[in-house]
């Protein structure tokens, strides 16, 4: 789980509101920083992905994101599992056969209803992605390191606003804590 840096109560001269901070709703943003926040998500994207390259046991993307959902919530039903994937239920199910059979997942009735399936990691599972964090922070690190103490920090504070705001924006899309929850 990703820890948030605290944050000091700040104000901008130009008068933006204090970082956490809705703007107002008429605020425009310019194209130069949609497209510059585009380019850089990209790169990021691109960077993060090389960093899944040759995990063992080797897993497709979808199984991927697939470990990652379950390990974010620690525990889903497998409807939970479809919603976050965007996927329909079916194929979730065959997707945790998949991951099942790799040991990768291990499926369970629910306590309160033993007709619905909760997904959690198996102890590969979670090595698996133990290894996936610790490669994607050896990259990070690495872009990180090129740059300045004082850009670093700047970062950190853009990057926890820019994250309150997704948070904001989307309360109700996969992600969003929920029914998904076991």
């Amino acid at each position: 789980m990703t820890q948030r840096r605290p944050r000091l109560p700040a104000g901008d001269p130009g008068g933006a509101p204090p970082p956490g901070v809705p703007p107002a709703a008429d605020t425009e943003v310019p194209g130069d920083v949609t497209a510059a926040v585009e380019r850089v998500l990209s790169e990021a994207a691109l960077l993060w992905s090389r960093a899944d390259q040759g995990l063992e046991p080797a897993v497709s993307p979808i199984q991927l994101r697939a470990v990652e959902a379950v390990a974010r919530f620690g525990r889903l039903t497998l409807g939970g599992l479809a919603e976050e994937l965007g996927a329909i239920p079916s194929s979730a199910s065959r997707l945790c056969d998949r991951l099942e059979a790799a040991g990768l997942v291990v499926r369970e009735s629910a306590q309160a209803d033993r007709r619905e399936i909760i997904v959690r990691l198996s102890d590969q599972g979670e090595r698996l992605q133990a290894e996936l964090t610790r490669r994607r922070r050896a990259v990070v690190g690495e872009v990180l390191a090129q740059m300045s103490p004082a850009s670093r920090g700047r970062l950190i504070d853009a990057l926890t606003e820019f994250g309150l705001a997704c948070e904001r924006s989307e309360p109700g899309l996969p992600g969003a804590l929920g029914s998904r929850s076991a």
